[in-house]
């Protein structure tokens, strides 16, 4: 029997040995660890003990890749999920217990992953089938989508900066304005308009430190138009942040950078 504990708890498993019965009659030291129970359990069956724990009849004999699993919080106060066998020996009966808590965390994560990966697909084909949409949008819709990236990003936990933009207009349009801004921005990007001289850009998946590179990008191409001052603030929307309090940020920031000049200015990041 000890060779049998020793064999198996070196090998990241744990077992205990079951009497005539099936009440626990001796435990390896990694079965105690994984469990969390102690030899004052023993002469008590592993259901009193692992509530958890399918019945011993049902058990197979050994752990195959799809067996079931059941939780049950170790001595170290950690929850894992681990799978059970049953071992009939000529000199008695073994309950073997296999961690099984990296694979399950694994599964989950990859099964996360499915799921924003799903999310994305649905995305793009969404956009695919707005394709003749405005890309210049409304507040109110701006709104929305702003919302709906915050989710997104709130849910996988990727930045979303907002950039204010403010442009003094000498000769020309907003339109055209509107229109040369688009062409500078990704197809991820959202682009509302707030009245001929002001505009909010929602940024997914983008932290405030790239915010320059696209102020800078965008100014670029404002330059073949003739234009008054061009001024960007930007501001990262914090963890628990509503939007419009980061587009307030963002617009606060923004008048400083028009009001010097033009620009970009940074807001503090909330972090």
């Amino acid at each position: 029997m000890q060779v049998i504990f020793e064999l198996l708890d070196a090998s990241g498993a744990a077992v205990c040995r079951l009497d005539r019965n099936g009440a626990l009659a001796a435990l390896s030291a990694n079965f105690c660890a994984l469990t969390g129970i102690s030899d004052s359990a023993l002469g008590l069956t592993p259901a009193q003990v692992l509530p958890e724990l399918p019945a011993l009849d049902g058990l197979p004999a050994r752990v195959e890749a799809d067996s079931s699993v059941f939780r049950q919080i170790g001595g170290d106060g950690i929850a894992r999920e681990l799978t059970a066998a049953r071992l009939c020996r000529a000199d008695g009966d073994y309950l073997v217990l296999v961690d099984r808590s990296g694979e399950a965390r694994l599964r989950r994560h990859h099964a996360r992953l499915g799921r924003e990966i799903d999310d994305l697909k649905a995305e793009l084909r969404a956009r695919e089938r707005e394709r003749g949409r405005p890309q210049i949008h409304t507040l109110a819709e701006l709104a929305r989508r702003l919302d709906e990236a915050l989710a997104r990003a709130r849910r996988y936990q990727h930045p979303v900066t907002i950039v204010a933009i403010r442009v003094e207009q000498t000769t020309g349009s907003a339109r055209r304005v509107g229109e040369t801004m688009v062409a500078a921005v990704r197809t991820v990007d959202e682009l509302g308009r707030v009245d001929g001289e002001r505009w909010i850009l929602v940024l997914p998946h983008t932290p405030l430190s790239a915010a320059p590179v696209v102020g800078r990008r965008i100014g670029a191409r404002l330059e073949g138009l003739t234009l008054g001052r061009v001024a960007f603030g930007a501001a990262q929307v914090g963890p628990d942040e509503g939007g419009s309090d980061a587009v307030a940020r963002a617009d606060a920031v923004c008048e400083q950078a028009f009001e010097a000049g033009g620009g970009l200015l940074l807001a503090v990041d909330l972090g």
